[in-house]
């Protein structure tokens, strides 16, 4: 039984569900190169019926959500900034007054939605225009709501026996930016929805553009330069964002005017103050609602067990704060939850309509790994060596045992990237396809910063950590998931002193990624080998790609970034390449 899940908004992807075990999911950008590719995501769903080796016609069920009508241009991140950047005048005068006047504008708004948006009408709409696009049955395309979407994408993971509340936080999706959901292991209730005029989002991505950087991108900027503001400084401007917003009884987040035109709270509110204030007031801003909202829920509903998606809970540092909540017993953090997770959330959707439909319990396999995409074999590998005469610009050798070779080059202070095994699925590089290095030497951060990824100078660096390094290293008296980098945990002074380069250096968290052997048995021998050599049981762990690119898919992405950086080490399969001088 096959389900076909489809996110076809901005980072588009696609998900295979196969007797109720994900055994696929990778997103477009990885193909197209285009980074938060949006659009239907025509090479992944090409990659997952060849690798799956069946046709379309064995697809019992698309599901998609309803928040995108359709485009087939790209570069939505891209036109989300222009939009605000390039307003024409009556386009500023409108915005100025949705600003000024708010009642009036939520009126407008929700006459234009009833017209123009209604439900039935969009879904309609989107279910033609994939059928015709991908030339798939209409009568076999479901379109669902994309906070149901979210929702949904955390149930794999649940246990069947336990009620669940399930939170979902983004900017917008199906006219709403929130949505808190009871699962009880055989279905999910809605329990309040908050419409996206009141969304906490939308703040977040536009102090982003008014800080210079890349709404949808570069959210996670903004919050690692929050801890380096001074308290007093944010406590001055926080009151202006604290009155921003409010929970109602019904669980609903109410603003004061529409979040949409928030760029002119920042013109007119933020002018002149410190950069590093702003972005420290709205990550409070977002700790602290999300911190109420969560504890005002768990109160009217006395469940304390909880799940987080949507995008807002790409935000790390929030989830340490919701996770350290004395109201909270069980947290679970969907991997990469930003709207790439609906394509799971959607195949969840479908394979429950299939269950329900044969008169069978809920069931389908835990994700317990997000290495979902392709993999590249050492004959493909050996056929691009001979086709491009690779042996002419570097040393490639094939060493007896590559893994403890990594080891011993990242030991004494090498930096090695590595593209090896199935292609991680999300926003996080969990081993396949990232760059490693020894934690424990802060210089390692400028060579990676200056010469290879180009990062803002005042972002941390993350580790992956073996299982039976973790207690040495973080607290996590909550026993919480860490294997995918969804979220931060105050780190030990063993971590202080093995980590330095690996952790925030301002406030000392860390973004782990804790590895067992069983989800990846040859990165997981890297770090042991690591260990034995060192005595840390962590190596430092970034993304492989250049600054703005999407990470890299195949071989020759991995051959890109080595030849335009100042990499000199790079594994790919059982082969190891080094630039020659």
């Amino acid at each position: 039984m096959y389900v076909l899940g489809l996110n076809v908004g901005h980072n588009s992807t696609s998900a295979l569900l196969k007797n109720g075990r994900i055994v696929y999911c990778v997103s477009e950008e990885r193909f197209s190169r285009v980074k938060n590719h949006f659009g239907i995501p025509y090479q992944s769903i090409d990659f997952i019926l060849k690798e799956e080796k069946i046709d379309k016609s064995k697809i019992d069920l698309i599901v998609v959500d309803d928040q995108y009508l359709g485009s087939n241009e790209p570069l939505f991140g891209d036109n989300f900034i222009n939009s605000y950047k390039n307003r024409k005048p009556i386009n500023k005068i409108f915005s100025f007054l949705g600003y000024k006047y708010p009642s009036l504008f939520f009126k407008y708004y929700s006459l234009k939605n009833y017209f123009f948006y209604k439900t039935e009408r969009k879904r309609k709409y989107v279910i033609n225009y994939i059928s015709e696009k991908i030339n798939f049955p209409k009568e076999k395309i479901i379109c669902i709501d994309h906070h149901l979407a979210h929702a949904l994408s955390c149930c794999f993971n649940l246990k069947k026996g336990e009620k669940t509340l399930i939170f979902t936080l983004d900017g917008e999706g199906s006219n709403y930016c929130a949505s808190v959901n009871l699962w009880d292991g055989k279905g999910i209730k809605v329990l309040s929805k908050s419409k996206k005029t009141a969304s906490l989002g939308y703040l977040y991505a536009i102090a982003t553009l008014y800080l210079g950087m890349k709404p949808m991108q570069h959210e996670f900027k903004v919050m690692g330069l929050a801890p380096y503001a001074k308290e007093h400084n944010i406590d001055k401007i926080y009151k202006k964002f604290e009155e921003l917003f409010f929970i109602d009884d019904n669980l609903e987040f109410k603003s004061k005017f529409s979040m949409p035109f928030s760029d002119w709270f920042f013109f007119e509110k933020m002018r002149y103050e410190r950069f590093d204030s702003i972005a420290g007031a709205v990550q409070r801003l977002t700790e602290n609602l999300t911190c109420n909202w969560i504890k005002k829920t768990i109160e009217k509903t006395g469940v304390k067990n909880i799940a987080l998606s949507g995008g807002v809970f790409m935000n790390v540092k929030a989830n340490q704060k919701i996770s350290e909540l004395k109201e909270v017993e069980k947290i679970f953090v969907m991997p990469s939850c930003g709207d790439e997770v609906n394509a799971i959330g959607c195949c969840f959707f479908g394979f429950d309509k299939f269950l329900d439909k044969n008169n069978l319990e809920i069931s389908g396999s835990e994700i317990d790994n997000l290495y979902l995409g392709p993999e590249y074999n050492d004959e493909y590998i050996k056929n691009l060596i001979d086709r491009l005469n690779l042996k002419d610009k570097y040393n490639i050798t094939k060493p007896k045992s590559l893994n403890k070779f990594v080891a011993n080059l990242l030991s004494k202070g090498e930096i090695v990237a590595r593209c090896s095994g199935k292609s991680e699925w999300g926003a996080r590089a969990l081993g396949n396809r990232s760059i490693l290095a020894n934690p424990k030497h802060p210089e390692t951060i400028k060579i990676l910063n200056e010469t290879i990824k180009d990062r803002d100078f005042w972002m941390p660096f993350t580790p992956t950590i073996i299982d039976i390094f973790e207690k040495k290293y973080i607290l996590n008296n909550k026993k919480i998931n860490a294997s995918f980098m969804s979220i931060t945990f105050n780190s030990k002074e063993s971590a202080k002193e093995d980590l330095p380069a690996a952790m925030h250096p301002y406030d000392h968290t860390i973004r782990p990624q804790i590895l067992t052997r069983k989800q990846n048995p040859d990165y997981y021998e890297i770090i042991y080998e690591f260990s034995r050599l060192t005595g840390i049981g962590a190596v430092l762990n970034t993304s492989f790609n250049l600054h703005g690119e999407p990470n890299v898919l195949t071989p020759e992405d991995a051959l890109h970034t080595l030849d335009n950086s100042s990499l000199k080490y790079l594994a790919i399969g059982d082969y190891l390449f080094q630039k020659k001088k």
